[in-house]
């Protein structure tokens, strides 16, 4: 929805329902009214704040079931998934050294004394 997923737009609640209920479909849940009832857990007043924005938020949805839905990967410019941007996003927020800066070459530093004693 908008660019999200909906584990970001409603985290308490969807971290209240099943594996097997996160699976499931829009049209599913919304057609049988089923993520009501796939909550698992304290029914706090976040997860039911957010079950109502939800719900809310979907009721203007126009739903296209014979469309396959499409998953955008959000890790790369094209939307798309591949192995390259899965280890790019691995390193999201990663600090990077230049570990040979300022050396210019490969083996021990010249100015350095190894000696012991």
């Amino acid at each position: 929805m908008h660019g999200q997923s909906l584990d970001r737009i409603v985290p308490h609640f969807f971290g209240t329902i099943s594996n097997r209920a996160r699976k499931r479909s829009v049209h599913e849940a919304m057609t049988e009214m089923r993520w009501i009832s796939d909550i698992r857990g304290a029914l706090t007043v976040d997860v039911l704040a957010e079950y109502l924005a939800l719900w809310d938020l979907l009721s203007d949805v126009v739903l296209q079931p014979e469309i396959e839905d499409t998953h955008i990967w959000q890790f790369s410019a094209s939307g798309r998934y591949s192995a390259k941007s899965a280890y790019e996003a691995m390193f999201i927020g990663a600090i990077q050294f230049d570990h040979g800066k300022g050396s210019g070459k490969v083996g021990p530093r010249l100015n350095v004394n190894s000696s012991c004693g």
